[in-house]
């Protein structure tokens, strides 16, 4: 009778455990597999295409360009990304269990690269980061419904082409946020608008407020009409070996 008590009891525990074992959700040790349309030479606001596979069923992913990443790190442990969800274009949500405001899983995905981006810290500081040729990856990551699990992260490796650059100083501007006075012009000869890589810079401005004007095709002369914040861009054409040069000076006429 013992004996038959003993063996009955170990049944139902044994029940008992297979049950609660068959309640806890089978965890993934294979990371995401994902297969990017282009990974090199990459040319800043180049837009690739993404396919993902292993992602488990009822579980999503977010799909991130992040700055110099590291398997296992989230925001809390220095994680720096660019955007975020609610930033069209700039980071991806990607479930298999259709949540809603995210992408399929198992749809083909897009997202636009940038060779640099900026974030604000928690303090309101802003800060660019460079992806250079190799800063930057795809980061491949579990969801906020499993934000800690790490059993899903990938990373990708990126590289873009050389930037060309185009000082201020060289072109006879202030630097970057200074201040111009209404009136004050600056004149750039032709010769001046080569970039690093040698290409010809186009200088322009879409201020509809006519707070600042470019004038002149060769020779460019910019003036400073009305008080207001002055954009300036500087454009230059890429190639097969470096990106092309989009630069944006702000300026405070006053």
């Amino acid at each position: 009778m013992t004996n038959f008590k003993f063996v009955s009891r170990s049944v139902v525990l044994v029940a008992i455990i297979s049950t609660l074992l068959a309640a806890v959700p089978a965890q993934v040790s294979a990371a995401v597999s994902a297969s990017v349309s282009k990974t090199v030479k990459l040319a800043d606001l180049e837009v690739v295409s993404i396919k993902l596979a292993n992602v488990p069923a009822g579980q999503g992913v977010y799909v991130s360009q992040c700055f110099k990443p590291t398997l296992g790190q989230r925001a809390a442990t220095g994680l720096i990304c660019n955007g975020s969800v609610t930033e069209t274009g700039t980071m991806i949500w990607a479930t298999t269990d259709g949540q809603r405001g995210s992408q399929s899983a198992t749809s083909e995905l897009v997202l636009m690269m940038r060779s640099r981006f900026t974030k604000v810290d928690a303090n309101g500081v802003s800060k660019t980061y460079d992806c250079g040729v190799a800063n930057c990856s795809l980061f491949i990551y579990r969801d906020h419904r499993g934000i800690t699990d790490t059993a899903l992260d990938t990373i990708v490796p990126l590289k873009f082409l050389p930037r060309q650059t185009l000082p201020a100083a060289k072109l006879g501007l202030k630097r970057d946020g200074a201040s111009y006075k209404v009136g004050d012009s600056v004149s750039i000869m032709a010769n001046k608008l080569r970039t690093s890589r040698g290409q010809v810079a186009v200088i322009s401005s879409d201020e509809t407020r006519q707070i600042c004007a470019t004038t002149g095709t060769t020779n460019v002369t910019i003036n400073f009409r009305e008080a207001g914040t002055c954009q300036i861009t500087l454009f230059a054409e890429g190639s097969a070996k470096f990106d092309q040069m989009i630069e944006v000076l702000t300026y405070i006429v006053k």
